[in-house]
């Protein structure tokens, strides 16, 4: 029987077994856990999934951004279907209920609640604005169209709650499956991007929510699929790299470009001059294939959004438009942390949100840059470039500035990626926070969790004209719910809090330092 190896015990390090390390590098046999990390372990997810249910609780019917074009389209993603989805007398037209299309009657109104919805009828009316005509590919409006019913409210709520499973349990998924050394990566980056913007569009009928799911995803798996040393782990990390190809460049067609550099990037951090590496690259062309193809099927690659009429007034040149807008790009990456309104732009966050929630993200990345080589220099610049370039032509492009028709959203899934790159290991040296740090980030990010939740809730609820802490207070909107809009931001402050705390301590404890460090060597 082999002799253990011991590092000498530190100030909070525990001395470690060198030989489970490396048998977990090879996939041959992980170091056991404890029976309460197993529990923690179990309760992260959990946790994590009733965060991202409240949120989708949080908003009506119609809330995020083209609801209407999108609902519309989700209700015939299966096709013509009675009472749901019926032919109209043009092609590029379907009669569909009145609620779908009229039910973000508040839009742009800050200051009224959601309570104009109780005047849509259910009656069926005609349309052009929906995904008649091939704008966006058909595989996100037409896995969501299975949930699609007469009754509008449970059909949304059952999408919302499906999107935040999806995501939850494909970051589960690869948190499990990841090469010890690297795991934290497949949820780490996404922990520290999504609030407030993540937590608002993952749980909503959105095509966005499968955009930020696929960029959170692929450029981990791919990564996982070349680092694995197990061949049972590489072929369902090779799997679920294919599935969420699939699914992003699926639901949008920048998804599918964001699914090609998510590839790239990952080729570029494990790549190896070996033979086993070059077949195992086989699946990534398949996937930049598969994201090509979906790319020029549909009809909104080269345009900001079908659903949007930029106009261009001749006004400046090509050149000085770019260069304008390269002034303005920052606000863009900005706004994914609350610079910018909610919903329909319409649901203005306070400083409390957005200011602690850019601090953890760019302090965050900035650490990551502590260690560097050739190889994370060259996919940080690709995906830093594209955060760039890929906006800049939208913008000139359609002849707009930034705030007219490109949207946080749209660069969103690239941030995630940003992050995931800079937190990349190299050589000796692992990403590794310390407790005070992790404990920062914790509070920082359920605080400006809770404070957005709470917001957001208010704007529909009562309007942004009204003050009072409790939601409950002279509510004009709510679900046919037993349960009131307090319970759900109480829910969904504490859920997420907890499920944050959780994943900290988790990547946090001296043990897994002590694995982190051993292991990077």
């Amino acid at each position: 029987m082999a002799s253990e190896v011991m590092r000498p015990s530190r100030a909070g390090v525990c001395p470690v077994d060198l030989r489970s390390v490396s048998e977990s590098k090879t996939g041959e046999r992980a170091p056991k856990k404890s029976p309460k990390n197993k529990v923690i372990a179990a309760l992260i997810p959990v946790a994590m999934f009733f965060a991202l249910v409240a949120w989708g609780f949080a908003s009506p019917v119609g809330a995020s951004p083209d609801d209407d074009y999108h609902l519309a389209s989700i209700w015939c993603g299966l096709g013509d279907r009675a009472g749901l989805c019926e032919p109209a007398a043009q092609e590029n037209q379907r009669r569909v209920p009145a609620a779908l299309l009229e039910s973000s009657c508040f839009a742009f109104k800050d200051l009224e609640s959601a309570s104009c919805q109780a005047k849509i009828s259910d009656r069926l009316v005609t349309t052009k604005r929906g995904n008649f005509t091939g704008d966006y590919p058909p595989v996100y409006y037409g896995t969501l169209g299975i949930f699609a019913g007469p009754d509008i409210n449970v059909s949304v709520l059952l999408m919302r709650a499906f999107n935040a499973f999806l995501f939850v349990g494909f970051a589960t998924a690869l948190f499990l499956l990841m090469p010890r050394r690297i795991r934290e990566i497949a949820v780490w980056p996404a922990a520290i991007s999504v609030v407030p913007l993540g937590m608002f569009l993952i749980p909503s009928v959105n095509p966005s929510s499968w955009a930020l799911l696929s960029a959170a995803g692929v450029w981990v798996a791919v990564a996982g699929y070349f680092e694995s040393r197990s061949r049972g782990r590489k072929i369902a990390l090779g799997a679920i790299a294919l599935v969420l190809a699939v699914m992003g460049s699926g639901a949008r067609s920048d998804a599918a470009v964001y699914v090609g550099i998510a590839v790239v990037v990952a080729m570029v951090l494990t790549a190896r001059r070996s033979r086993n590496w070059i077949t195992a690259a086989a699946l990534p062309v398949v996937l930049v294939i598969i994201a090509l193809a979906f790319f020029f099927s549909s009809g909104q690659s080269g345009i900001a959004d079908p659903t949007s009429a930029p106009s261009n007034d001749g006004s400046q040149n090509r050149l000085g438009l770019a260069l304008h807008n390269l002034t303005l790009l920052p606000s863009l990456w900005a706004g994914v942390f609350g610079t910018w309104p909610l919903g329909w732009l319409d649901t203005p966050l306070p400083p409390i949100v957005w200011v602690p929630s850019l601090i953890v993200f760019g302090a965050s990345v900035f650490v990551g840059l502590r260690v560097m080589n050739w190889r994370k220099a060259v996919s940080l610049a690709l995906v830093f470039g594209a955060l760039i370039l890929i906006p800049l032509y939208i913008l000139v492009h359609d002849g707009v500035e930034v705030g007219v028709g490109v949207q946080p959203r749209y660069i969103f899934p690239l941030l995630i990626v940003l992050a995931g790159l800079a937190m990349w290991p190299v050589g000796g040296q692992s990403y590794i926070l310390s407790g005070t740090q992790l404990g920062v980030i914790v509070v920082s990010l359920s605080i400006a969790n809770a404070v957005a939740l709470h917001t957001n809730i208010r704007r529909y609820v009562t309007g942004m004209d009204v003050g009072s802490i409790s939601l409950s207070n002279n509510a004009e909107w709510w679900w046919t719910l037993p349960f009131g809009p307090n319970w759900v931001w109480l829910a969904g402050s504490v859920f997420f809090g907890a499920g944050l705390s959780l994943l900290a301590y988790t990547i946090g404890r001296p043990e897994r330092r002590s694995e982190l460090t051993v292991a990077a060597k």
